[in-house]
Parts: structure tokens; sequence; C-alpha cells
């Protein structure tokens, strides 16, 4: 009889899982279906536990994406399942039942397999592959006494591009393509009207507005007379506030408060460059990372379904220029629709907007890099106007 080696057998067991899955994927889409998949992570410095509760995440995310899920509540689940190895969690929405089948360390890295029940993404719209743009400015740090701890007084700026770097390797079609060379504290009044004014900076159609609300560390603890061997290390919190605004119309489309807390594996006199490799590869960047990960995941998951929308930023005859273009996936012979916004105040003295549409449809002629030429299909161009507004069909 034939010897079949242990490699052989590995890849007709994967092959047969990957059919499996397939076989799942294109029957099941409007149903539960359950799905294995395997993340891998390096152990840093020792710390077993974040390297399996990465691993986890890398696994779980693997087996949403291809049952065309959305990857929302990676780490949230995944956190939960840590904490409760032996019992599969349960959770609303589109991961019904989570389990780890096994774990395995070999050397500095673990593998990690899980079995997810996963509903398919059932919200599935035009504009989700859209190019979106976003304006921002840099973070606040609530407590700026915080940064002496480390010495890192730039912490707001390196943090802003880290946190705009990430958006764009994280998506194929986010982008923060403004950054504002300060920080903002919006007096609620004018909220909607300085988000509006900051998009317009921009040209962009979403604002971000992030604040950092705490980044203090605990107190060292003293070496135990029974544990000698265990470092002193102290935990450093890393806590953020983040809200996206749609800046068209300065309207809120979602806030939400993100928290985190790791090691602090530096000297606590040591002056810690922000912008550093070494920060950001520490324990303490590595969560903050994970952190910035999922609030990325929130604006992915917020703005998939919002038509991309511009203005208009010159009319001449029957030829219409708006700020849109090719960067934003705009491309010749597609249709918009042009309307104009004003604002309405009731006999109580409450602000609101009021949308009027332009008759008939509007073709792009020719598209540029951040702009773009529409005609009229009806000849129709008059009233229109600068600063009026644009929205792919």
């Amino acid at each position: 009889m034939q010897h079949i080696s242990k490699t052989t057998l590995a890849r007709i067991f994967n092959i047969a899982v990957a059919l499996v899955c397939l076989l799942a994927f294109f029957i099941g889409q409007a149903h539960a279906a359950w799905y294995e998949a395997t993340g891998q992570a390096v152990v840093v410095n020792g710390n077993k536990s974040a390297a399996k509760r990465t691993a986890t995440q890398e696994a779980l995310k693997q087996a949403m994406l291809f049952a065309g899920a959305s990857v929302q509540s990676v780490a949230k689940l995944t956190n939960g399942l840590l904490e409760n190895e032996e019992m599969t969690i349960r959770s609303t929405g589109e991961v019904e039942h989570l389990e780890l089948v096994d774990e395995i360390f070999n050397g500095d890295v673990v593998t990690v397999r899980v079995r997810a029940d996963i509903f398919p993404k059932g919200k599935i719209c035009s504009a989700q592959h859209d190019e979106k743009h976003f304006a921002t400015t840099h973070f606040r740090i609530r407590n700026r006494a915080q940064l002496t701890q480390g010495n890192i007084p730039h912490f707001d700026k390196a943090f802003t591009q880290r946190f705009a770097d990430a958006m764009q390797n994280q998506s194929e079609n986010l982008k923060i393509s403004y950054i504002a060379p300060h920080t903002a504290k919006f007096d609620s009044r004018y909220t909607d009207q300085n988000i509006r004014t900051l998009a317009a900076q921009g040209n962009t159609q979403f604002v971000i507005i992030g604040v950092i609300n705490d980044l203090s560390m605990g107190k060292e603890k003293g070496t135990s007379l029974f544990s000698p061997w265990r470092n002193s290390v102290p935990r450093r919190v890393f806590s953020m506030s983040l809200q996206l605004y749609d800046g068209i119309n300065g309207g809120l489309l979602f806030n939400s408060t993100y928290q985190g807390e790791e090691e602090w594996t530096f000297d606590r006199f040591e002056d810690v460059d922000e912008f550093s490799s070494t920060f950001w590869l520490s324990r303490y960047g590595q969560a903050i990372d994970g952190v910035i990960s999922e609030a990325v995941e929130d604006i992915k998951e917020s703005t998939a379904c919002q038509p991309i929308t511009g203005r208009v930023i010159d009319v001449v005859d029957n030829r219409i220029s708006v700020s849109l273009g090719r960067d934003n996936g705009i491309s010749e012979k597609d249709e918009m629709y042009l309307y104009q916004a004003k604002e309405v105040i009731d006999n109580r003295g409450r602000k609101y907007l009021q949308y009027s549409l332009y008759p008939g449809t509007f073709i792009v002629e020719s598209a540029f890099s951040n702009s773009s030429v529409v005609i009229s299909d009806a000849g129709i161009t008059a009233n229109i106007q600068n600063n009026d507004f644009v929205v792919k069909k």
C-alpha cells in the first residue's frame, strides 16, 4: 500500500475544507454557515496572550471576509472569546457563534484555529466601493500634562498621521486627504457650521473629529517577595472619542469611544520618539494600533452606503465644473444629480436644511483628477450656482 505523507494529507484536508466553505458560500447566502479559518501571530517579548488575541482576530477576519460579512466587531468578539475559552460565545449581528478550535505555540509563533457561525452581509449598495475622502484636525489631547510621561509632546500629530496611514492601508477606498494643522474644540452652537467649513477647506465629503481622553499611566508595582522574577512594568491607558460627520450638511453620522490598555515598556525617564517604529512596535503602540483598526472598521461601515457628494465650483454657459473627479471614482458618462441646500429657521428658532433638486440628470463630459465637467441631459442650467451640491447617481 502506498504511503501518503503528512504534507499530502494536510494538503488534501485543506482542499476539502475549502470546497466545503465554497459550497456553503454559494448555497447559503441568505442563511448562517459555519466557517473555519486559521490565523498566526508572532509572540513579542513573551506576551503570549496578546499574540493569541492577534492570531484569533486574524482568523476571524479571514472567515468573515470570505463569508461576505463585515468585520466591524472582530476585536470585541475575540477579546470576549479569550476571556472564556471553553465556551462558545454568542453575539448579535453577523457572527452568531464563535468557537476556539485549537491553538498551537511553536517557538515564537502561535497558530489559532477558530470556527464561526456567520451570516453573510445583506446590506449591499452601489456606493460601497466609491472613493470616500475625509478631512480632520490633529486629535486633541484632553490632558496634555499626561504627555510628560515619556516626554511625547507631539503625540497628537504622530497619532493623527498613524490613523490616516491605517485608514488608507486598511481599506481600498477611504482616505484622509486633508489634516488641518491644529486641533479642534468646536462650540456646540456652531459645530455644523465649523464642520462644513473644514470639509470645504479640504474639499472632502466627510469630517473626523477625535479627542484623546486618557493617556494616564498606572503606578509601578513593587517586586513581590514571592515572585522576585517578575518585572514591575507599569500599564498605560489609551482612550479616545471619535465623531464622524457629513461635511456637506454638518450632520453627525456616528459617535463612539474606544479604549485599550497595555504595558509601558520604556524607562520612566526615557524620552520616547512618538513617530518612531520603536514606539509603534512596542506593546503599547500595538495596543493603540488595535484601537485604530477598530475605529477604521466603524468608519468603513458607517460610510459604506453614503453616496459621494461634491460641490459646484464653476458654471460657464451649459457646462458645470464640480469638485468630484477620478480620485473619487468618477468617470466619463457617469450620471449625477445636482441640488441646492439652504437653511430654514422655524418659529421656535430651530434650524433645518432644506434640499431642492434641480430637474434632469447631469452627465459627466470630462473627468480630471479632482474635478469634472458635467452637462445637463435636458440642457437646463439656469439658477445653478457655485457651492450647490452634486451627488453621484
